[in-house]
């Protein structure tokens, strides 16, 4: 009764929908215009002042000198920046606020285009994706997660080699990126692995040359600025670990508990990639830094990919789990957390909840006899 009454006013519902969404993401950008405090300007100024920020921040105690950009992305973030440099901080910030618009519609018209839905199914998702806490709060707080996602995603659903190359833009931010470069090493795509790394490395050679930076030391200044300002939160195993375990260790011993976080992962896209649908293996593997990596709510737009996965397949029970989940991430996470505040309690069930729906998306496909677990469907 209840899917005839939606199939018969779909449309309806449909433009209801785009009218409330328009009046967020205008809201979204008027309170974008007023802050963006996490868009990395101020630290990009200093690099192209010859001036090596890591350094500065690092002797800081961790912090940065200009709102809240402490600068610990890598050092390619900073020279990709250069552009916006020529601003003052208004102009620049208003810029930066439009490339994140390109990137908020870009990124669900090339998943659509690529999974070849409907043009309604194309639109709701449009909507979600604009009107979703995270991304709300990415272009509020002029985050760069949609540019992380956007690159990250590049691999997966273009065919072309560059899409390798520029999947190394990524590698800016450390806990999300790196799954990237760990997913070409654990498919043995040593290649695309090689070709993702050139721009890092140019980065990397651009700010030491132009800081007149120790080369070697300049390398890892982006790993101690980040593990020394001691950024943590409390619903992924780095972050357990460190506010449980390793909070009064030294700088090594937190590294050797990151290798071991890396190869665990490392082991787990293995198995990530024994799938052959190519959308869904890039749905799982965006995932894995919200299990392992520290994350804020912005990040949880990694999970759209599996959203748009799961509606085109929605036939089956394991992905209209799957909607209602990443649904609740997007839109009522934020809310039942502050309701609660038990960060203690509450963060920890989330990242449980986070583990339980990978592996049953990992588990929960073709195996052996062509049956398929939580799908229901038998070939």
């Amino acid at each position: 009764m209840t899917s005839t009454i939606l199939s018969k006013y779909k449309k309806k519902i449909l433009y209801l929908l785009i009218i409330v969404s328009i009046f967020s993401f205008v809201n979204t950008i008027s309170k974008s215009l007023v802050n963006g405090c996490d868009f990395q300007w101020h630290p990009s100024v200093l690099l192209w002042e010859g001036i090596n920020h890591y350094q500065k921040f690092i002797a800081n105690g961790g912090r940065g000198d200009f709102l809240c950009q402490n600068g610990e992305y890598a050092h390619l973030l900073h020279v990709l920046y250069y552009p916006f440099t020529l601003y003052e901080w208004e102009k620049a910030r208003f810029l930066w606020l439009a490339t994140n618009i390109f990137f908020v519609f870009s990124i669900p018209i090339l998943i659509c285009k690529f999974l070849k839905l409907s043009t309604y199914k194309t639109i709701l998702l449009i909507l979600i994706f604009i009107t979703c806490y995270p991304t709300r709060m990415t272009m509020n707080y002029g985050q760069q997660s949609l540019f992380v996602m956007f690159f990250m995603m590049l691999p997966f659903i273009l065919n072309f080699k560059i899409s390798n190359f520029f999947a190394g833009f990524s590698y800016v931010k450390y806990s999300s990126g790196y799954v990237v470069f760990l997913n070409f090493l654990a498919n043995k795509e040593y290649k695309k692995f090689l070709l993702s790394i050139i721009p890092y490395l140019i980065g990397w050679i651009i700010y030491f040359t132009f800081t007149k930076s120790d080369a070697i030391t300049n390398f890892f200044e982006p790993i101690q600025l980040s593990l020394g300002k001691g950024y943590v939160r409390d619903a992924d195993i780095f972050s357990l670990l460190n506010i449980y375990l390793l909070s009064s260790k030294t700088l090594a011993v937190k590294l050797i508990f990151i290798i071991l976080i890396f190869i665990f992962n490392f082991l787990l896209l293995i198995k990530i990639n024994k799938n052959k649908d190519i959308f869904l293996k890039m749905s799982l593997i965006m995932i894995c830094p919200l299990i392992f990596f520290p994350h804020s709510n912005y990040d949880y737009i990694l999970l759209f990919p599996l959203l748009c996965y799961s509606l085109k397949n929605i036939e089956y029970l394991i992905n209209k789990i799957n909607i209602y989940f990443v649904i609740y991430f997007f839109y009522f996470n934020r809310i039942v957390k502050h309701l609660l505040d038990i960060d203690f309690i509450y963060q920890p069930i989330s990242l449980i909840f986070l583990i339980l729906l990978l592996f049953t998306n990992i588990y929960s496909y073709k195996i052996k006899n062509n049956l398929y677990i939580f799908n229901f469907k038998i070939i």
